[in-house]
């Protein structure tokens, strides 16, 4: 054998060694991670693909939801994943990290003896992210402030200025994106910083030349031989002064003290009247608008911002008077259209003084109401809480099918008689409610009560034309009666009538003895229900046809005290009285 032959004997041995080698580093590598790969701390090396994708996955599960915090000065703020479309993507990450099989011996040495920490790969939704970002922007932003002083309590409080921000969108994307997957710590921001224009030289001058006079004691304005003062802590509140260009500027906020003006400048001015409506010997006259002369207010406030930093002595100014038309014009109610009734009823009541005090007040606070073209009328809003600074005391209510007392007790006359008014007006019935217990001197299912806040009487003016309300009032006399009329003026669009059905699904009452310390005896009254009809014509010709349903309950016959035959019981403990049905003496209703 030559020394060729040798040679190549041994090159082919020393081949199919690296072969066998090669192929075995190939079968021990196979797919796997570089040894010493991590992802966000999470080894992976060693792992197949598909592993690793699984260990990725559930490493990163709690932190791919967490909030992407940000921060931007000492301010810190969060952005959800979600919102800002950012997902993470697996496959890509694994990739990254050298996993997949290959034949490259640099491939395979890299598994064998590599592996490095590799960022993870963030999909993006650009849409959601510039939105994120851009939400994010009006977070951060913010203007730089100027140095004010305000005052509480009659006291100047200064407040230093402030740095503004703004942010950098671009680089903030970058910030967002970066922090995703988020562990727990705040990114820094890039933002620009903008200074305010006046230094704390304006605002400690400001302090000195004006907060502190400006609090030193009263103001006076003069109309001619009248004035009117003005306390400091009165105008405290609605005083600020704002550093600027190195100087500063007082203000002060007119709305806030238009309601001390108004009262404060009552002896100073004449106030307009409007026009409305008055019912003059059973004819309407509108009333003419008067004009006013009232304390010029676009003078007022530069009057008292130049006399607030004065000594006393010096803290006074002459404001003039300014012309101030009436908002409703003698023209305006006249064209309101009112001159005639469109519809007007008289209810009448039995003597007790609470139904002189409750049903007179609540008309005397009804009459004069006007309402234009679509407006609505409301009861409760007109009247008000039946309360006794109000004006009403206690009387009769109905609660739970009994009598009871309690204030405003007989106003359900005013809203029966106000409905039945608006009804055979032709106006468009939008709230009522009928007592839960017919009382015989209202019209038999055409009645209305009302409770505050929630039952109320509403009516709706779709006349067209404007309508004013008239109440005529005559309070009843022991042994009498009184009387409410109440008339709606406008121009009449219908003719009405009324009808109503027989009464149906009669209930009867049941009968009670009731042995409470407070306990009031009523009569019997049965229950049923009755169907209204409202008719609307034209010319002698009915056009429409209007209905509801008015549906009472029974209210049991009530006897005081115990029922005849029952052995008296001594309780041992405080219980509530008992109350037992069959039957016993007669009883009488208490009035209503």
């Amino acid at each position: 054998m030559g020394r060729k032959q040798l040679a190549g004997i041994i090159a082919a041995a020393g081949f199919g060694v690296l072969v066998v080698v090669y192929g075995l580093a190939f079968a021990l590598t196979g797919d796997k991670v570089p040894g010493d790969t991590t992802v966000l701390g999470i080894p992976l090396g060693g792992l197949s693909e598909g592993d690793a994708k699984a260990k990725l996955q559930a490493g990163l599960k709690d932190r791919l939801v967490l909030p992407i915090k940000v921060k931007a000065g000492e301010s810190t703020f969060a952005v959800k994943p979600a919102d800002a479309g950012l997902t993470l993507d697996v496959d890509a990450t694994v990739a990254a990290a050298g996993a997949g099989r290959s034949l490259s011996p640099a491939r395979i040495w890299r598994a064998m003896t590599g592996g490095d920490a590799i960022q993870p790969v963030v999909a993006k939704d650009e849409t959601k992210l510039k939105a994120a970002v851009e939400t994010l922007a009006k977070q951060v932003n913010r203007p730089a402030t100027e140095g004010t002083i305000t005052f509480v309590k009659a006291k100047a409080v200064q407040h230093p200025s402030a740095d503004g921000l703004q942010l950098d969108n671009d680089k903030a994307t970058e910030t967002v994106v970066s922090g995703f997957p988020s562990d727990g710590n705040p990114k820094d921001l890039q933002v620009s910083v903008t200074k305010p224009k006046a230094g704390t030289e304006a605002i400690d001058k400001a302090m000195t030349e004006y907060a502190v006079p400006a609090m030193s004691g009263p103001v006076r304005l003069t109309v001619g031989d009248k004035s009117a003062d003005l306390q400091p802590e009165e105008l405290a509140p609605a005083l600020t002064l704002v550093a600027k260009d190195g100087g500063f500027t007082p203000s002060l906020n007119a709305k806030l003290l238009e309601p001390l003006f108004a009262e404060r400048f009552k002896t100073l001015e004449t106030l307009p009247k409007d026009a409305t409506i008055g019912i003059v010997n059973g004819k309407v006259k509108v009333i003419p608008a008067v004009d006013g002369m009232v304390v010029a207010r676009d003078k007022v406030v530069p009057a008292i911002l130049e006399i607030l930093p004065k000594p006393a002595g010096q803290r006074t100014a002459s404001v003039g008077l300014a012309h101030s038309k009436a908002k409703v014009t003698t023209e305006a109610a006249t064209a309101l259209g009112v001159k005639e009734v469109m519809g007007e009823f008289t209810t009448h009541f039995p003597y007790a003084e609470y139904r002189n005090v409750n049903i007179g007040t609540a008309a005397r606070k009804i009459n004069g109401t006007l309402l234009k073209p679509n407006e609505m009328f409301s009861l409760n809003k007109i009247v008000g809480e039946r309360t006794r600074e109000n004006g009403f005391t206690d009387g009769n209510i109905i609660s739970g099918g009994k009598f009871v007392l309690d204030l405003g007790g007989g106003v359900s006359q005013s809203a029966t008689t106000t409905f039945n008014a608006a009804f055979f007006a032709g106006l468009k019935d939008v709230q009522h409610k009928a007592h839960s217990v017919y009382i015989d001197r209202y019209p038999v299912g055409r009645e209305a009560t009302v409770a505050w806040p929630s039952v109320d009487l509403k009516f709706l003016n779709d006349s067209g034309h404007g309508i004013f309300v008239q109440t005529i009032f005559t309070a009843a006399k022991p042994g009498g009666q009184g009387t409410l009329t109440v008339k709606i003026w406008g121009t009449k669009v219908w003719d009405i009538t009324a009808g109503k059905s027989e009464r149906t699904n009669f209930r009867a009452p049941g009968e009670v003895w009731d042995t409470a310390a407070n306990c009031r005896p009523q009569a019997p009254t049965g229950g049923f229900d009755i169907k209204i009809y409202r008719y609307f014509a034209k010319n002698g010709a009915r056009v429409k046809t209007e209905s509801f349903t008015t549906n009472y309950n029974a209210a049991d016959k009530i006897h005081c005290g115990p029922k005849p035959g029952t052995p008296p019981v001594t309780p041992t403990t405080p219980g509530p009285p008992g109350m037992t049905k069959p039957s016993g003496p007669t009883t009488t209703r208490p009035p209503s």
